[in-house]
This record gives structure tokens, C-alpha cells and sequence, in this order.
């Protein structure tokens, strides 16, 4: 066996062997970060992207708190609905009245106001794990359907929409076919 063929097969093995340590220790960080977020959703602590969502901001105290111009769109979305409108009819004025989307921008699609009917956030409570990362190396994300365990806390966070409102909300979307 000539020597620099002996040195290639050890120096492979060797790089295979770093390589799948490597890519435990990945999951195993992963798995960590996964453990914590669940550890603060069963403690109930709400994290919103706020960048991407209508009525709430970061307060001084980490939590979130009401954003007053911004909750009146959101009441306003909820009244309109209840009222009998349909989304593309609410999301048309929206855009009409040059009201930014909660990503910043000036047309509103009917998807958009959909979500915000749909979100329990709104009635100041969060459920946890609605989504969650099935390839810890692709982040390749999954809807859950039961896979893992989902947190629901009830009084999480301030409220703009009451639940009582929120709820006929959700039997109207149902009945308007929006779930």
C-alpha cells in the first residue's frame, strides 16, 4: 500500500468523523434553542414579529403593548366584518384610504385582513408552536398538526379586540367560509 493513499483514506475518515460531529453538535444546539422557546411559551412570554404585525410594539418591559392609531385599524377591520363586509371589500378600502399594511405597504390584499381576523393575538392571547422546524440544517418549517405539542395562554399581552368579539369573528369567518 503506497503511503499517500494510507494518509488520503485516514485523512477522509477523520474529516468524516469531524463532519458528523459537527453536524451533532448543530442539532444539539438547535434542539437547545427549540427546548427554550417551548420553556418560554409554557411560561407564556409572547414574542410577536412586530415588524410584520398591526396594533402592538416591543415595550420597555420586553412585552408587548398597544400601538393606539394602530389598534383603531385592527377595531376598524373587526367592526367592518361584523358589519357584513366581506375582506376584499375592507382590504379596497384600506388601500383607498392609504392605510399601510402591517409590512408597510399601501395595497391591502383580502389574505392580509383574513390573517388579522384569524389571530387569537388580537384578543390578547397566544398560541405557541403553530408552525414548527421539521431539518434543523434546511430550517425547512412544518404546520403542526399535533407533531409536537402547542402552548394557548389566555392574558398574555394587552388585548384590542375583546374576546367576545374576537369569537363571533371566528363563527362568522366560518360561516363565510374564511377558515
Amino acid at each position: 500500500m503506497n503511503r499517500n493513499t494510507f494518509l488520503d483514506s485516514k485523512g477522509e475518515l477523520l474529516i468524516t468523523i469531524m463532519s458528523s460531529l459537527v453536524q451533532e453538535e448543530s442539532q444539539s444546539i438547535s434542539e437547545n434553542v427549540t427546548w427554550g422557546q417551548r420553556k418560554r411559551f409554557a411560561d407564556g412570554k409572547v414574542s410577536i414579529p412586530y415588524g410584520q404585525f398591526l396594533g402592538y410594539r416591543k415595550g420597555a418591559d420586553g412585552l408587548p403593548e398597544i400601538v393606539p392609531e394602530e389598534a383603531e385599524i385592527v377595531r376598524r377591520i373587526y367592526r367592518e366584518f361584523l358589519q357584513g363586509k366581506s375582506t376584499n371589500a375592507i382590504a379596497a378600502v384600506l388601500t383607498e384610504k392609504g392605510i399601510p399594511t402591517p409590512g408597510k405597504k399601501t395595497v391591502w390584499q383580502r389574505a392580509t385582513v383574513e390573517s388579522i381576523l384569524r389571530n387569537e393575538k388580537y384578543k390578547g392571547s397566544a398560541l405557541f408552536q403553530k408552525s414548527f422546524t421539521v431539518n434543523f440544517l434546511t430550517k425547512k418549517t412544518k404546520v403542526n398538526e399535533g407533531e409536537v405539542p402547542q402552548y394557548y395562554v389566555e392574558d398574555s399581552h394587552p388585548a384590542i379586540i375583546e374576546p367576545w368579539e374576537w369569537e363571533q369573528v371566528q363563527a362568522d369567518a366560518h360561516g363565510h367560509g374564511l377558515h
